[in-house]
């Protein structure tokens, strides 16, 4: 019905008026001015079982006009969200990201060849980050972030329905919910998640002044003298608990340019592989 609304407007008379009324209505779905029952169809999604090595990876496709919000404002907000990430979250809005963790942390050991990298991933991250922490850092937020929370709110402060079938072809539909953490499939979704956990990397990084906390996504490195490092990855584990995140144990290392001993007390799950990370 809405479509069929817009594609009407965009007559060759007079063009500009179709433009007109997206650009209005997109405006008023950013400012989350939806009544509750239009955003809960709005945010409807379509939900893809991806297969990977280790299992499943869920990714929600949202409704298109949901995603050309999101799209537009991750673009409008690019430049603030660079420079509230930085200097701890690489993995968004940053170019080259990874290469620059990768020359810092080497840099860093060069240094300092007695000092040692943790490294850990977040199991199923962007799906059980808690969503009230999410809010709580929009809020306070600096550089005009906070206009992103009532957008934000709108969507994610209910569930979200989810349709699934398990093959394209199928008629039977399984509805679903989202309930926790952030769409994959949102134009957003990296920023969203990247915000929340920002908060646990900051109140680690100021308790804990030895150690860099680069960060890319939810793949988290700890750099610094053995005996900070350590102290400081069990910290940083708590406040990610705090928010529903728990530390894949499979995808959790440890490296030093210095001979590692496998003495060492390292935090369960920690693998010493011998070429580096």
């Amino acid at each position: 019905m809405v479509f069929k609304l817009l594609w009407d407007c965009f007559t060759p008379e007079d063009p500009a008026s179709g433009f007109d009324l997206l650009f209005n209505l997109c405006t008023h779905i950013a400012q989350g001015r939806l009544s509750a029952p239009t955003a809960y169809l709005l945010g409807a999604s379509r939900l893809l079982a991806l297969e990977k090595p280790s299992g499943v990876r869920p990714i929600a496709v949202d409704e298109v006009l949901y995603r050309l919000v999101s799209c537009s404002l991750g673009f409008q907000f690019r430049k603030t969200l660079a420079n509230h990430f930085s200097p701890l979250q690489f993995g968004v809005v940053t170019h080259g990201g990874c290469e620059t963790i990768i020359h810092g942390l080497y840099a860093t050991l060069d240094l300092h060849p007695d000092w040692i990298i943790l490294q850990f991933d977040i199991r199923n991250a962007f799906n059980t980050i808690s969503q009230e922490a999410l809010f709580c850092e929009l809020r306070v937020a600096t550089g005009s972030l906070d206009q992103l929370f009532p957008f934000v709110h709108s969507f994610y402060a209910r569930r979200s329905p989810l349709y699934f079938s398990h093959c394209s072809c199928e008629d039977e539909v399984s509805l679903l919910s989202s309930e926790s953490g952030t769409c994959q499939g949102d134009p957003l979704g990296g920023a969203l998640f990247a915000l929340a956990h920002l908060h646990a990397l900051r109140i680690v990084a100021s308790k804990h002044s030895l150690c860099l906390f680069p960060s890319l996504a939810d793949d988290t490195h700890i750099v610094g003298p053995f005996e900070a490092v350590v102290p400081a990855f069990h910290a940083l584990e708590g406040h990610l608990s705090a928010m529903g995140l728990t530390v894949q144990p499979t995808k959790c290392a440890a490296w030093s340019p210095s001979e590692l001993s496998s003495s060492l007390s390292l935090p369960p799950g920690f693998s010493l592989p011998s070429a580096g990370l």
